[in-house]
């Protein structure tokens, strides 16, 4: 049985299909960013800096974002709730298993196995929403979704910083593994049952051969250059720092580890904010009007983190963060689904390799800012360049225009 993507006559949406690959994403989204609030908690118990420390994130980056290189182009060919399901339950054992290391350079390298297989979870998720979801409603749903990636978010910075403080950093590792494996588990169960997840793709001609050809081809297109070069700025300038925000909120303020994680959890409050009143916007306001105002946001969001005001100003600025984040990525994710939309898993496989090689780099060189000079630098810096990247992104859109309209 073959799928083919539905057409623009047909609205129907499968939610339910969605709803139990969207479990899959939100617990994804709670591995990745659960060691953010852990940063100081970890440096103090290993004797190192919170900059030594983000060798946890960065392993994790580096490995999640390569592969996907592999685990794209592996659901094309083989089906990408299958890939899906088998990367969630891998990702969750060596996740769990993360809990046992006695040494920061272990954590790393679990949490390097660890990206490996989370590579496979969220790409072939969006590109899963690309085949099936009209072009007509896909930026509508591809907004919706964004809740379950946001929401994991949330829950895995909450988890970081509230079970850090009752039992300690092994406790959150085992927590968060445990939810990635019961997420796959429950999809491979549920493609037993669900003719949507069940339905096998038509065989891509060619194997990985014909993968990296198609990922190439990408560099041919103006366009596909231009969300590239934008998606790996964006995620180098804005988690380059607010990956060190916990830790600047633990040094500024002397809180508790789980308050940080609670606060810095506002982040991804904030992009599900956007997330469930995305279709209401788009209907509303054009997508250029979006898109200045993730602008301001980001402005807003980072002066004032580098101001170190009152926390409930701070906690606004987080949440004003994340929907800037939320609405700006949204932009980008629906101009991948048109860019090559015979090997859409390709497309968002590049994207997302584009995406954490940007994160990587972005957390390492902010990581020698936070600790040479302290946070401040590193969010003036980010309020100034973020607004920047978003005018040029705009300016080469109006130039070259989108990628060609897909079904």
């Amino acid at each position: 049985m073959s799928v083919t993507p539905a057409s623009a006559a047909d609205p129907k949406v499968p939610w339910r299909a969605l709803l139990v690959l969207g479990a899959a994403s939100f617990a994804s989204s709670a591995a990745l960013r659960f060691c953010d609030p852990l940063l100081p908690k970890l440096a103090d118990s290993f004797m190192t800096t919170p900059g030594a420390a983000a060798i946890v994130v960065t392993t994790y980056s580096v490995a999640y974002g390569v592969f996907q290189l592999v685990t794209g182009p592996l659901g094309d060919r083989f089906g990408k709730v299958a890939v899906v399901a088998i990367g969630t339950i891998l990702c969750g054992l060596f996740t769990m298993v993360s809990a046992l290391a006695t040494s920061l350079e272990q954590i790393a390298l679990f949490r390097l196995a660890a990206g490996l297989t989370g590579a496979a979870i969220i790409p072939n998720c969006l590109a899963f929403i690309g085949d099936t979801i009209p072009m007509a409603r896909r930026q509508a749903v591809l907004a919706r979704y964004m809740v379950f990636m946001s929401g994991g978010a949330v829950s895995g910075q909450a988890i970081g910083g509230i079970v850090a403080d009752l039992v300690g950093w092994q406790g959150v590792f085992v927590m968060v593994g445990a939810v990635l494996t019961l997420a796959g588990v429950i999809l491979l169960v549920q493609m037993r049952s669900n003719p949507v997840l069940a339905a096998r793709p038509a065989r891509t001609a060619g194997g990985m051969v014909t993968a990296i050809i198609q990922m190439l081809s990408l560099g041919k297109s103006p366009a596909a250059r231009l969300v590239l070069i934008t998606v790996t700025l964006e995620a180098a300038i804005f988690f380059g720092a607010f990956t060190f925000l916990g830790a600047h909120l633990r040094n500024a303020y002397g809180i508790s580890y789980t308050l940080i994680g609670a606060l810095t959890a506002l982040s991804a409050g904030g992009a599900v904010l956007y997330a469930w009143s995305g279709p209401m916007l788009l209907s509303r306001f054009s997508q250029a009007n979006l898109i200045t105002g993730s602008a301001i946001l980001f402005v807003a969001a980072f002066l004032i983190f580098a101001a170190a005001p009152p926390l409930w100003l701070m906690a606004t600025a987080i949440a004003l963060g994340g929907a800037g984040f939320a609405c700006f990525h949204n932009a980008l994710q629906i101009l991948v689904t048109q860019m090559n939309p015979e090997a859409r898993g390709a497309s968002f496989a590049v994207f997302a390799f584009a995406f954490f090689t940007g994160q990587t780099v972005g957390v390492a060189i902010a990581g020698t800012v936070f600790d040479r000079a302290g946070a401040a630098p590193l969010f003036i810096g980010a309020a100034v360049l973020l607004p920047l990247l978003v005018a040029w992104f705009g300016l080469g859109l109006r130039r070259i225009g989108p990628p060609p309209s897909a079904s």
